[in-house]
């Protein structure tokens, strides 16, 4: 038997995998925030949006220099991820606040996360106005992981245990990877 659910619609569809997005300010200070409204949304050439409260602090510093980095955390940085999706980057470092570490990206000015398992380094290509929320899409201009990362040129979840955001302060990770053609 179905009943109408007492649930915002948005978290019917998780678990969501959690990126950190790192961020330049106007200031020239990097900055990093936790966010789990992130898809691909093209293949070729390869897009990445990214949904982001215009209110929100890496709002701006997107807007001002038009790249971001979506780095991979894994459990092991879940008190990280708590955090950085916590405080805002107006009030200080998060990087330092969060003990994360900023490390050079290959093609952008804006730093990815050393810690985290993979990096996907975008320009913005286009912004669209979706209710409370900003899209950024961003053409991806390098992809930089962690040799463990990628078994069979998919995301090895077995191995390194991706963020999932469930809602609010639940999270889970993934478990086993299934071939569905051996099924």
């Amino acid at each position: 038997m179905k009943i109408e659910c007492d649930i915002k619609p948005n978290r019917l569809f998780a678990p969501q995998l959690v990126g950190l997005v790192s961020s330049m300010g106007k200031n020239g200070k990097p900055n990093v925030a936790t966010l789990a409204w992130i898809t691909s949304v093209s293949a070729e050439p390869p897009l990445i949006s990214i949904a982001l409260g215009r209110s929100r602090y890496t709002h701006e510093c997107i807007s001002h220099s038009r790249e971001f980095v979506v780095n991979l955390p894994t459990m092991e940085l879940l008190k990280e991820v708590q955090l950085a999706g916590s405080i805002s980057g107006r009030e200080g470092d998060k990087f330092e606040k969060c003990g994360l570490t900023p490390s050079a990206s290959i093609a952008l000015k804006t730093p990815c996360v050393k810690e985290c398992a993979a990096h996907i380094e975008c320009k913005v290509v286009d912004t669209k106005e979706a209710g409370d929320h900003t899209l950024f899409i961003g053409k991806v201009v390098a992809t930089t992981c962690e040799l463990e990362a990628v078994r069979d040129g998919v995301l090895d979840v077995s191995r390194i245990k991706p963020v999932l955001h469930l809602g609010g302060t639940f999270f889970t990770t993934a478990g086993e990877v299934v071939d569905a053609r051996n099924i």
